[in-house]
């Protein structure tokens, strides 16, 4: 049974917004000791090198952070990865809806408690009719982590 610790969400317009959101909120994961895998539909090994590169608070950690699989997830790679998440792991799933369902699915099949990103295309999300903010408990973004209030659920 699947019992994650937090699910986590996010909106991008593009896969630079996408850095700017993950590079910081990995940097935080890491100095918490938290070890964070990745499963991305495209690389964005390129983009996180200059985000990285921009802000000298993350040049501290440049050789943790450069740990990170910035590659997009192949095929043949996936047991190996699914098989690396242990309790208290950060798991960060980005890519279009359809990748990012077939991931969680996967992930579905292990006994761990980890936390839970998603990271959607806004323009993916606008034409998702079954997407339901209501299944996260916080959303991440430029700002950082902010709760989501059930509250405000119409």
């Amino acid at each position: 049974m699947y019992n994650q610790e937090e699910m986590i969400c996010s909106f991008c317009v593009n896969d630079y917004h996408l850095a700017v959101m993950l590079v910081p909120y990995i940097y935080e994961a890491i100095n918490e000791g938290r070890k964070v895998i990745t499963f991305f539909d495209r690389s964005l090994n390129d983009i996180s090198k200059k985000v990285i590169a921009t802000n000298k608070k993350f040049w501290e950690k440049e050789e943790s952070l450069s740990k990170i699989d910035w590659d997009k997830t192949k095929f043949d790679k996936l047991a190996n990865k699914f098989e690396n998440v242990q309790n208290g792991d950060v798991v960060v799933v980005a890519g279009k809806d359809d990748f990012i369902e077939r991931i969680n699915r996967l992930l579905i099949n292990f006994h761990t408690n980890f936390t839970l990103v998603n990271c959607f295309n806004v323009s993916d999300i606008a034409k998702n009719e079954n997407f339901k903010i209501s299944n996260y408990s916080k959303i991440l973004n430029t700002k950082g982590l902010e709760k989501i209030e059930k509250e405000d659920f119409v």
